[in-house]
């Protein structure tokens, strides 16, 4: 009972830090939305945003991108994107099966200060066996992933940075995945078409497991560990973009749910987003996550997930 409880405190609190998280951003956007001082040209920007990827392929630019002085930004205040993206699947007859997908995501951007917020779920059911009247639809697919990351640059090419992210991913025998990191960032490329990006930090990570076989581990754990990652963006034309973010950490503690020694569990999360420009506000985008544990409380070692959907940019 008392492992029960301190997991319901955990999850609260999580849940709890993103609603405060995803309120913030509104009303911030809201109050800049309102703001009668934002001149007529900044107002055509933001109308004319292109929409963008979500999740871990959406990342900061340093200031230098958007090539504007002080007095500029105190005009203009903050920049604003919302966008919201959805998708799904069914298929009939001798497959039956439907898979949904949803997500948001937001950023806001003031002068040396970006802060982006993203959420993705991906919900799927299938019949194993059509062709047997008692056979009954199954889940197959339950994810949750969402993640805040607050970048500060003190040049046009580094910055400090931080950001929270939760997994739920029960066939993964993750119940929450908690993590917690902070580090450097350093662009290499930060031209209006190319963008590439270096961090390396500190990442600590919260995990409790969900028992997928006899051999998963139970209970609780708590990893520390080196990150090192890459974000990189191309705007292939004038309607297509690239967005992809590729990131690695290693323990250096001891894991004793899975009996990882030190270095021995390398983590790494890939995301890879093609955008295409339907309107102004409408885009379809192709996304491909990868998520590899060398030492998995699941099974398998891989997850991959394929999402195709519609994303429309709110601001």
């Amino acid at each position: 009972m008392r492992v029960e409880a301190e997991v319901i405190s955990v999850r609260t609190v999580v849940r709890a830090t993103w609603s405060a998280l995803l309120l913030t951003g509104m009303l911030q956007a809201g109050a800049s939305a309102q703001d009668a001082a934002i001149p007529d040209s900044v107002a055509t920007d933001v109308e004319g945003s292109s929409p963008e990827a979500t999740g871990e392929a959406r990342f900061s630019e340093a200031p230098g991108e958007r090539a504007t002085s002080d007095e500029e930004d105190e005009k203009k205040g903050a920049q604003i994107d919302w966008s919201l993206n959805a998708g799904g699947s069914v298929n009939t007859g001798n497959t039956q099966s439907w898979n949904i997908s949803s997500g948001t995501d937001f950023k806001l951007t003031k002068k040396v200060h970006t802060l982006t917020i993203g959420a993705l779920f991906n919900f799927g059911r299938a019949n194993a066996d059509p062709a047997d009247p008692e056979s009954s639809y199954e889940t197959v697919a339950r994810q949750f992933f969402a993640r805040a990351r607050y970048d500060y640059f003190f040049t046009d090419k580094d910055a400090v940075w931080s950001s929270i992210t939760e997994r739920w991913d029960p066939f993964a025998g993750f119940d929450t995945q908690l993590l917690v990191e902070a580090g450097y960032l350093h662009a290499f490329l930060n031209q209006e078409k190319h963008y590439l990006a270096l961090r390396i930090g500190y990442s600590y990570t919260y995990e409790n497991y969900r028992q997928v076989t006899d051999e998963s581990p139970t209970g609780t754990a708590n990893v520390q560990g080196l990150l090192a990652a890459l974000d990189y963006r191309n705007q292939l034309n004038e309607h297509v973009q690239f967005l992809s973010s590729i990131t690695t950490i290693v323990n250096v503690n001891e894991i004793d749910a899975t009996g990882a020694e030190p270095f021995e569990d390398v983590r790494i999360y890939l995301t890879a987003a093609l955008l295409a420009s339907v309107t102004d506000r409408l885009a379809f985008e192709a996304r491909f996550l990868l998520l590899y544990d060398r030492i998995p409380p699941a099974p398998q070692k891989t997850d991959t997930t394929t999402i195709f959907s519609l994303v429309y940019t709110i601001f």
